[in-house]
């Protein structure tokens, strides 16, 4: 079987999983497989059966064993890699197009039922929101209470090596702006009472 580094992982089109028999057929060979997925452009093949790239396939594609086979008359392999191979649908009759629009739809839906429940089940394992303790302390709270410290600490010295802003890591006019913000204003010391 040749090899192809594309081996379709460019693609576009969204694919639905499927285990269903194929056979594929040209003048030379009869091929029997397994349909591993399809889209609305072509399908992903496993088989032992050798192909190569650019070969022309009739496909009759055994969705169910209740019901006809889909016949595809004319697909195009684009890609191949060990036992693996992909085709693109060229020609294919009405009712194959209903039926395989029909399989594709109903397997998009199925996805998406099943994704919905995932969701539904981590939502109610892990609630997505918090509550909001209304007695938390606010942001500016402990900001406020560390640059007041830090104030204190240096003497109420807001600039220089050894100021306030300095030891913070801001800029002078940063602190004030932030002080200012924050409403920290310098408060007269207490009186020692004799």
């Amino acid at each position: 079987m040749v090899v192809s580094e594309k081996a379709g992982n460019n693609r576009c089109v969204p694919r639905i999983p499927l285990q269903a028999s194929i056979n594929y057929l040209t003048p030379e060979i009869i091929g029997k497989g397994l349909a591993i997925d399809v889209s609305r452009e072509g399908l992903r093949i496993e088989s032992q059966d050798p192909v190569h790239i650019g070969m022309r396939l009739a496909l009759v594609l055994y969705l169910s064993k209740d019901q006809e086979p889909v016949m595809i008359e004319d697909a195009t392999v684009q890609w191949a890699i060990g036992s693996h191979f992909g085709v693109k649908f060229v020609k294919w009759s009405t009712n194959a197009e209903a039926r395989l629009n029909n399989f594709f739809l109903t397997g998009i839906q199925e996805k998406c039922d099943s994704l919905l429940d995932l969701m539904t089940e981590a939502v109610k394992a892990s609630p997505l929101t918090e509550r909001i303790d209304p007695q938390a302390t606010p942001l500016e709270d402990p900001q406020r209470d560390l640059i007041r410290r830090t104030l204190d600490a240096c003497r109420w010295v807001i600039g220089g090596a050894s100021g306030a802003a300095t030891k913070l890591g801001m800029k002078r006019t940063s602190l004030q702006y932030r002080m200012k913000k924050l409403g920290i204003t310098r408060t007269a010391p207490a009186v020692p009472e004799s």
